[in-house]
């Protein structure tokens, strides 16, 4: 009589795809079961400018395809409800998409509001004259002279936007008398 000894340590199935399914493998018990195990493959990656699947997530805004179905069995008609039912959207969607539809350009979203800003002109006008006032002081040192209400960061944008930023100052050796008048006299020899 033969015994089969079956040992406890966990052997990885191959990979079926090298190039990129090799660590989303399974790892087995058994390694007599490996015969029967099929490695399960997670889905594709879609690729750039592929359509996009028809199973739209919750929140996420509908296709301007999709807005032109609505207009038109709005336009042939239709109830907003049975609208909705038809194409499975909720009446509230086809609702905001009628409102919505005159303001947008063949059906594709407008552009959303920007951030708003913790400062106005007046203050960016403030903090540029006393920058080139003041050119020694420091973020926040502009900050408390001001009372702004913006970070240290935004600071430092607005006056990069107006081509005024950090460096260092060059090393240069003292200047002396001796070397002072040299540099006269070289100046009075060479003027032209």
């Amino acid at each position: 009589m033969t015994v089969l000894r079956i040992t406890s340590e966990l052997i990885q199935s191959p990979p079926t795809d090298i190039r990129r399914d090799a660590h989303k493998t399974r790892k087995i018990a058994f390694p007599l079961l490996s015969l029967l195990h099929k490695t399960t493959k997670m889905p594709p990656i879609r690729t750039p400018l592929r359509l996009i699947s028809g199973n739209r997530p919750k929140g996420s805004e509908i296709s301007p395809y999709m807005r032109g179905q609505v207009k038109g069995q709005a336009r042939c008609g239709v109830l907003q409800v049975d609208i909705a039912k038809d194409l499975k959207l909720t009446p509230s969607t086809v609702q905001y998409t009628l409102q919505q539809d005159p303001l947008r350009n063949d059906g594709y979203s407008l552009p959303r509001k920007p951030r708003k800003k913790t400062y106005n002109d007046t203050d960016e006008r403030r903090l540029i004259r006393h920058v080139r006032l003041n050119p020694k002081d420091t973020y926040k040192q502009v900050i408390i002279a001001y009372s702004l209400r913006c970070k240290p960061t935004t600071v430092k944008k607005i006056l990069k936007r107006h081509s005024i930023c950090n460096w260092r100052a060059k090393k240069r050796p003292e200047l002396t008398e001796d070397n002072a008048l040299k540099r006269l006299a070289w100046c009075l020899a060479h003027r032209g």
